[in-house]
């Protein structure tokens, strides 16, 4: 087995195990586990050890799932289908495992907080009418930058299109060996060009959301901001790495220049997400705060939200939302644009597969 398939695995999952575990004190002081409770209430003795308990189940399961799946991955074969089982097995096993144990922790403190003592109902914020004209997220004029990368890529391929073999690589095993080809044609040569197309619109709707979505306090103006930024870096840098795994595809550049590219490009973006949701945590709980901005209730009803993490609300237009649990933003799947794009990204995989 090479140690590259277990460098992306440590990669890729690691900082998600950090981030799973470390997620309840990432949380507003407003919301625990999904639900709503006070300040006060937040800081109690029995939400500490709720916090303490989650993150200490958490971290000793996912920790036994990771070593079980880098087991794995050290003594399988070099079969890319194997390897790639591995990897899709465990990312699914990992996501059950933290569902269940949301799911517990949610019912748990809906079950706790009747119990917890009586605070004064947080007041609700009043919203700044400046905020509306303030700059929520960068402008979507920045994703002209990715457009311009991808003309730019499209024409060198097309002015190289002699050079290209007429059997394309498309698949690598472990070892980095080709086990599958494609016949040359346009479709094959710019199935990639498409991705990257579908990339930049799903970023630019991700970051024109954010700019759109109701917003409480100032605060949430500098969150926005920083997701925004997140969403134009990253994009942009799938964009490079597409461009790039196209141009190694079809043998013009180097399989050897083209993975570490590829790696250090995968392990910014992860980085990048991690370091800014501690950074900022949830809804902005980790950045500075006016004095009145704690005690500010959730924009969306709760009883919208269901188990605390799937927010379903006809009535709402945002198609994203902030998080309740979690950081980031979520989907309004009571929006049916919603269920539409799920619909596109699902045909569009099934279609690149």
């Amino acid at each position: 087995m090479t140690i590259l398939p277990v460098i992306i695995f440590i990669l890729v999952f690691v900082p998600s195990i950090v981030l799973i575990v470390s997620m309840p004190y990432l949380t507003k002081e407003t919301i625990s586990f999904g639900v709503t409770v006070s300040a006060v209430q937040f800081l109690s003795e029995p939400l500490r050890q709720m916090r303490r308990s989650y993150a200490r189940i958490s971290a000793i399961l996912h920790t036994i799932l990771f070593i079980v799946g880098i087991l794995y991955l050290i003594y399988s074969d070099e079969h890319s289908k194997q390897v790639s089982w591995i990897i899709i097995t465990y990312a699914l096993a990992m996501l059950v495992i933290s569902l269940v144990i949301n799911i517990s922790y949610h019912l748990k403190m809906k079950s706790v907080l009747p119990t917890l003592t009586i605070a004064p109902e947080p007041s609700i914020m009043t919203v700044d009418t400046e905020l509306p004209n303030r700059n929520r997220g960068l402008s979507n004029y920045w994703f002209f930058i990715h457009v311009v990368i991808m003309v730019v890529n499209i024409v060198f391929v097309l002015c190289n299109y002699d050079l290209i073999p007429d059997q394309l690589p498309i698949h690598y095993n472990s070892s980095l060996s080709i086990d599958r080809y494609a016949a040359k044609s346009y479709t094959s040569v710019f199935m990639t060009t498409l991705i990257q197309g579908l990339v930049i619109l799903l970023f630019l709707f991700e970051n024109w959301s954010i700019r759109r979505e109701k917003q409480q306090v100032r605060e949430d103006v500098t969150y926005r901001r920083a997701w925004s930024c997140f969403m134009i870096t990253a994009s942009f840098l799938i964009v490079i790495l597409l461009a790039v795994g196209q141009l190694n595809m079809i043998s013009l550049l180097n399989i050897n220049f083209a993975i570490p590219v590829i790696l250090i490009i995968i392990a910014f973006i992860i980085l990048y997400a991690l370091a800014l949701s501690f950074w900022a945590g949830q809804v902005e709980s980790r950045l500075e705060r006016s004095a009145d901005s704690a005690n500010v209730r959730p924009v969306h009803d709760e009883d919208k939200w269901k188990l605390g993490m799937i927010y379903f609300n006809r009535k709402d237009p945002n198609l994203i939302v902030e998080k309740r649990f979690g950081v980031g933003w979520g989907l309004n799947f009571g929006h049916p644009v919603v269920w539409l794009i799920l619909l596109g990204v699902i045909v569009v995989l099934v279609v690149v597969r």
